[in-house]
């Protein structure tokens, strides 16, 4: 039997939502499944406080955040070759804000949330590709430039 390579991640790192951001969704759906109990009755503001309560997986799924580095580039489903990349800087907290607003290049491709304070930069460097480069927001923003640094060599 063929054996299939795995290609191992040379770095990875899941970002989660902070819990701020799921006691404001709490508050937001107490604050709807109250209103309903006021105007109507309990049972439906228990049902839609369950049905509401059901999505919270689902929106803690759907704002997390997964960097990994192989052969290429991946955060959640956009990707892109190493060998299209070039340049990764670390960059402080207020190169990154700048970059994320009014610095910001209208071609660049944002990978951020808006918890998230630091992360790098990575020029693209392919002629077919409008891109100019990745800004990409991370907990780790040394570790992340050193990889890809290393693998694109």
């Amino acid at each position: 039997m063929a054996t299939k390579e795995v290609n191992e991640p040379k770095y990875q790192e899941v970002i989660n939502p902070p819990l701020s951001f799921i006691a404001f969704l709490l508050f937001m759906y107490l604050s709807l499944a109250y209103s309903i109990w006021v105007a109507f009755d309990f049972l439906p503001a228990a049902i839609t406080m369950v049905a509401l309560l059901a999505t919270l997986p689902i929106i803690w799924r759907r704002v997390q955040m997964r960097i990994t580095v192989t052969d290429e580039l991946r955060i959640d489903r956009a990707h892109i070759s190493l060998k299209y990349l070039q340049d990764p800087i670390a960059l402080d907290q207020s190169e990154y804000r700048a970059l994320r607003s009014h610095q910001a290049d209208a071609r660049s491709f944002h990978a951020t949330r808006a918890w998230l304070k630091s992360g790098i930069k990575v020029k693209v460097n392919d002629e077919r590709d409008p891109t100019t480069y990745w800004l990409i927001g991370c907990k780790n923003k040394e570790e992340l430039a050193e990889a890809l640094n290393n693998l694109r060599n």
